[in-house]
This record gives C-alpha cells, sequence and structure tokens, in this order.
C-alpha cells in the first residue's frame, strides 16, 4: 500500500495551517513589542491572585457535566459524576488543541462514554445532541443577557459603554437561540440522525456511503432514544436547562475576574458581551485550535473600540492571562487521558 496521503486529506490540513498561519500573522501586526513588555508588566503587578482565574473553568465543567448526567439519567443511563467529569476534563484537552476540536471532541466523548462505562452507544450519542442543543440555547440566553446589560449600560451613560457590544450580542442571541430550538425541534421529531446520516451519503465517498448504510439502524435507535428524553419531568429538563445557562454565566464569570484583576475600566455589560462574542468566535472558527489568533485579534479590537486606554496592551494582558490558563488544562486533560485508559466497569448504564 502506498504510504502517500489521498489530496482529499492533505488539502484540508493545508488550509487550516494556512488560516492558522494567516491569524496569527495578522495578531503579530497588532501586538509589537513594547505592548507585550507592558502586558507582562500588568501581569506581574497583579501577581498570585491571577491563579484564581482557573478555579471559574473547574465549575463550568462541573456544571457541563452535571447537565449531561442529568440528561443521561432521564435517557436512562445511570453514570458517576466522577467519571463524566474525567472524560469531561480529558476531551477539554482535545477540544483546545486540535483543529476543529469543538467538532471532534463530541466523537470523542462519545467514544470514551462507551468504553469507560457499558453506555451504549445510541446512548451516549442522543445524550451529547441533548447536550449541544441545550449549549447553543442558553448560549442564545446567555447573549440575551449579555445584550440587555450592555444596552442598559450605554442608556445609563456609563463610561466605555458603546452600542456596538449590545448590536453584536444582540445579534448572535436571536441566532443562536433560533438555531437551539431548530436543533431540539429535529430531536423532538426523531429525525436529527437519520438527517444527518442522509446528508453524509451525498458524500462523493463509497467507502462512507457503505459505511451509513451498514449501520443506518443505529441512527435510528439514537433518534428513538434522544426523542424518549422529552417524556422526562419538567423539573429534569429545567434543572439541565439552568445548569448548562450557570456555565456561561460562570465562563462570564471568568473574564470579569481578569478585567478586574487587570483594572481595566470596562462596566459589566461589555465584559459579557466580550465573552460572549468570544466564546461565539471560536466556534465559528472552528477549524483553528482554539480559536488561536483570531480570538486574540478581536479581544483587542473590542478593547479598542470600547476605549479603553492602551487597548493593545490590556487586551494582550487579558489574552496572555486566557493562554495560560487553557495550557494548564490541556496538560492536565492530556494527562488525565492518558492515566485513565482502563474502563470503568463498576458502572451500571442502563436500568
Amino acid at each position: 500500500m502506498s504510504s502517500r496521503r489521498s489530496p482529499g486529506r492533505v488539502l484540508p490540513a493545508l488550509t487550516r495551517l494556512a488560516l492558522l498561519a494567516a491569524a496569527l500573522y495578522g495578531l503579530s501586526r497588532l501586538i509589537h513589542g513594547h505592548d507585550l513588555t507592558q502586558a507582562l508588566g500588568l501581569i506581574r503587578q497583579v501577581g498570585w491572585p491571577l491563579a484564581l482565574v482557573l478555579l471559574p473553568t473547574l465549575i463550568a465543567m462541573g456544571l457541563d457535566v452535571t447537565g449531561w448526567q442529568l440528561i443521561l439519567g432521564a435517557l436512562g443511563a445511570s453514570v458517576r459524576w466522577r467519571s463524566l467529569f474525567e472524560l469531561r476534563l480529558s476531551v477539554e484537552a482535545l477540544v483546545l488543541l486540535l483543529p476543529g476540536g469543538s467538532v471532534a471532541g463530541e466523537p470523542a466523548k462519545a467514544a470514551l462514554l462507551t468504553r469507560r462505562t457499558s453506555t451504549s452507544l445510541p446512548h451516549a450519542v442522543a445524550s451529547l445532541a441533548l447536550t449541544k442543543a441545550y449549549l447553543v440555547l442558553t448560549d442564545g440566553f446567555y447573549l440575551t443577557i449579555a445584550a440587555g446589560w450592555a444596552a442598559a449600560d450605554v442608556l445609563l451613560n456609563r463610561e466605555h459603554a458603546t452600542p456596538l457590544p449590545a448590536r453584536a450580542a444582540a445579534i448572535s442571541a436571536v441566532a443562536m437561540t433560533l438555531v437551539g430550538l431548530g436543533l431540539f425541534a429535529l430531536l423532538h421529531r426523531a429525525s436529527l440522525a437519520t438527517r444527518l446520516a442522509r446528508a453524509l451519503q451525498r458524500i462523493p465517498s463509497r467507502r462512507l456511503r457503505r459505511w451509513i448504510v451498514e449501520r443506518e439502524r443505529s441512527f435510528h435507535d439514537v433518534d428513538a432514544t434522544a426523542i424518549a428524553f422529552f417524556s422526562a419531568r419538567p423539573r429534569t429538563k429545567g434543572a439541565v436547562f439552568v445548569a448548562f445557562l450557570l456555565e456561561w454565566l460562570v465562563e462570564g464569570a471568568e473574564t470579569l475576574l481578569i478585567v478586574r484583576c487587570l483594572r481595566l475600566p470596562l462596566p459589566l455589560g461589555p465584559i459579557l458581551a466580550m465573552d460572549a462574542l468570544g466564546s461565539l468566535l471560536r466556534v465559528v472558527v472552528f477549524f483553528v485550535p482554539a480559536g488561536l489568533g483570531v480570538q486574540d485579534a478581536t479581544l483587542i479590537l473590542l478593547l479598542a473600540a470600547l476605549g479603553v486606554p492602551n487597548p493593545v496592551a490590556a487586551g494582550t494582558a487579558l489574552v496572555l492571562v486566557k493562554r495560560a490558563k487553557e495550557a494548564f488544562w490541556i496538560a492536565s486533560g492530556t494527562a488525565l487521558l492518558f492515566a485513565r485508559r482502563r474502563p470503568d466497569t463498576s458502572e451500571n448504564a442502563l436500568h
């Protein structure tokens, strides 16, 4: 067999590499040596309290796992919270490190869940589809909160409050809410996985089409499993919604903590809008690892639009703290991923 890679595999990889290089080049043109020096000075002035930035991510992952566990329970699967948390932390490294990590993370979760516990593949995939729908819908609500708060800051004429974050967050809120509701509609009609299988069959790959046909029954099982969630108690569905909404709010609190530690003169509304838009942008540019370059430049430009003094240095400090936090969780998740390989036979996945 030839060791050469097919053009169909090489071209997307080269495209992602080119986009990453372009994003990093643009960021390098934005940040100069004296900006980096000033940013490091801002960070040194804060000192050890910046280590507290690790806590919001830990809490947010815990809330994400709580929502996921509630969904699995409603589907008839029982998995320990600790097992899900370890799995979630392991996958976080892949999501942050790999190109398309936000997309690749879901199959990785499903594979690890079925391997480490006795959860069936349809239950794993259905739970993740419902989790994604909840995350998109609650992101729409979070963006609505951010837009409302940012608009209130403008109406109250607070310093550094401009209409731009409120408008951008409002538009994004409408888009995410509609997408979230659309996902729930497809899941409720038991057609999301089936429609996905039909769409994949249009891809000009004989091997992929054959794989889809051989597993057609599994796609139907995923849809049938997912629809069972909608017969769960309203209290359970409400608890799932609250868990994921709190996850977004905690992530916003992380940005607020960094901004306050760096003593940037921003009201709460623009901070929430900036965080929400940054998270949304990472999803849009999923082909770039952790939105590297694109998300960073956007944060700096937003600070400039908000009239923050010396926005490039301030934005660089904000970016450095966020990236250092991500590097910590990448290292932790990778270490856990390699350390935790044996399946957990103590799980009783299905009642």
